[in-house]
């Protein structure tokens, strides 16, 4: 591409030695032509600092005592100059033609409030997991997709906006420690701005051992933190749907944990127990028909016996699923 708007790819950098090479070599190594890469080392106590000072002046570096990454975001915005952001954390990793795919699909857009978000395989301790994806290879539906967004966040982190969403939306929350892309997107969306989607893995998406279980609580405090706010401060402006849904779940513990303690049910053979907390993580994402399915089939598993077993019962064809 020839011409095109020039894409700051930003990267929060906390002890991250092991990782952000990496990163940086993928934002650096992009078939878009015209990108710049800013790093905001945010007080890391490891080697981070010296290999980010490796790259030279192909990087732009910011430094800060610690301060979370929603401040370490918001300063390597200020400091980059494109106008577009892209997100990078520091242990992803981007495929060459991301930037490019997903300028591509920006300059496609039909209202100038639009960004885009954009698909990732997983990746773990054993490598890539090809059918995993961050979102799914479907874009959902454009109507409806605030009460969508408050369901679950359904905007990947990985994603490409202008810089005057940042300015208007007011950046990433420093409050949030925890689902701070969550929360910017859903303030994005009551701003009025509209999310692209492309579909097809542009990125790698590190999972970690500790990214869910180890702060399940923490997320779900602020998944509910986020909910209150969206009640408080858009009570005007929400639907009858949107109303219904935020008074309905606030009594309510999260899909996550849910769906944490119906996994632990389901180890420890008690079927009906994990029934009810399938179904009750389902009633929170309505439009989610796998997992009302699962929900649903786990009802008919007899009771006694691990469910795991009793799975490898109805494959090897000695019982009906029925």
């Amino acid at each position: 591409m020839a011409d095109g708007p020039l894409v700051s790819v930003v990267i929060p950098v906390y002890q991250s030695e092991r990782t952000v090479g990496e990163a940086i070599s993928s934002a650096l190594m992009q078939t878009y032509p015209h990108v710049e890469v800013v790093v905001c080392l945010d007080g890391p106590t490891d080697r981070s600092a010296a290999i980010v000072d490796a790259y030279g002046d192909l990087v732009r570096v910011v430094r800060q005592e610690n301060q979370g990454l929603s401040s370490a975001r918001n300063a390597a915005v200020a400091a980059s100059s494109g106008e577009l952001v892209a997100l990078l954390d520091a242990d992803d990793v981007l495929l060459p033609p991301h930037v490019d795919r997903a300028v591509a699909r920006w300059r496609e857009r039909r209202t100038e409030k639009a960004y885009v978000t954009c698909n990732a395989y997983t990746m773990g301790a054993a490598g890539i997991v090809p059918r995993r994806t961050v979102l799914p290879r479907k874009a959902p539906a454009e109507q409806g997709h605030r009460l969508a967004l408050l369901q679950r966040n359904i905007v990947s982190v990985l994603s490409v906006y202008p810089r005057a969403m940042h300015e208007e939306i007011g950046g990433f929350d420093p409050q949030m420690r925890v689902l701070e892309d969550y929360d910017f997107w859903v303030r994005a969306a009551f701003a009025g701005w509209t999310t692209l989607y492309e579909t097809e893995p542009t990125a790698l998406y590190r999972r970690t051992g500790t990214s869910l279980s180890a702060q399940l609580a923490r997320m779900a405090e602020y998944e509910h933190r986020l909910r209150a706010q969206v009640r408080e401060r858009h009570d005007a402006d929400l639907t009858d749907d949107e109303r219904r849904y935020l008074d309905r779940v606030a009594g309510m513990e999260t899909q996550n944990v849910y769906l944490d303690r119906g996994d632990a049910a389901l180890r420890e053979g008690r079927t009906r127990d994990a029934a009810r907390e399938f179904a009750d993580a389902s009633s929170l994402v309505p439009w989610d028909r796998p997992l009302q399915l699962k929900a649903r089939a786990l009802r008919s598993v007899p009771g006694a016996g691990s469910f795991y077993a009793w799975r490898e019962r109805v494959r090897a064809g000695e019982t009906s699923r029925s």
